[in-house]
């Protein structure tokens, strides 16, 4: 699976895949340029990946982990409770930084929702510095919402921070985003055809 982010302004590709435990040390290298370190969103966003990282670690030794669609689905069918990890990544081998662009961390619930526990974007993509990239974030997010279409999830939910809240309420199209937010029904479907719009490159 892949979509279409904007580079300096011209839509360029990038590969989602469900991440493996080699990746985790692609994420650990990440660094934030000495130009915007300073600033709280990335600060965050560097936080959060290694968050994640650990996080994943974690559920590595403890819990179920996908690593393809394939795999989540078949672990599902066959425990319809199974607590599942999943780690979503967006992969571009023409950002000189970094394989990995953006990292959605995440866990399914015995009840089949999905818990987007930690989304971070490489700090020099937050800090913008030059080439600008954008819709990193928001096509992890509506990656992960088509995923859900696909086997059958009805809602994901998450923590949304001081510095994360207006982004939610933007991509989700939910005004007023506080520190959680729900993605089910019609909100669901909405982002289901945004993540087509941004899969062929149609970019706002």
């Amino acid at each position: 699976m892949h979509f279409q982010v904007l580079v300096a302004g011209r839509p360029r590709p990038v590969e989602l895949v469900l991440g493996r435990a080699r990746d985790l040390r692609a994420i650990s290298l990440w660094r934030a340029p000495a130009a915007v370190a300073a600033r709280p969103a990335i600060r965050d966003t560097i936080e959060f990946a290694r968050l994640a990282s650990k996080r994943h670690r974690h559920y590595l030794r403890s819990i179920l982990t996908a690593t393809s669609l394939g795999e989540f689905q078949a672990i599902i069918t066959g425990s319809s409770q199974a607590e599942v990890a999943l780690l979503l990544l967006a992969r571009a081998d023409w950002f000189p930084r970094s394989p990995i662009i953006g990292l959605a961390q995440c866990r399914r619930t015995y009840c089949h929702h999905i818990v987007l526990e930690f989304l971070s974007v490489h700090p020099a993509i937050v800090g913008g510095i030059e080439p600008e990239i954008r819709g990193v974030g928001k096509g992890l997010v509506y990656a992960l919402v088509e995923l859900s279409g696909a086997t059958g999830v009805p809602l994901i939910w998450g923590e949304a921070t001081a510095n994360s809240a207006s982004f939610y309420s933007r991509i989700l199209a939910t005004p007023g985003v506080q520190d959680h937010f729900f993605i089910r029904g019609n909100t669901l479907e909405r982002c289901r055809q945004q993540f087509r719009r941004i899969l062929f490159g149609k970019l706002d």
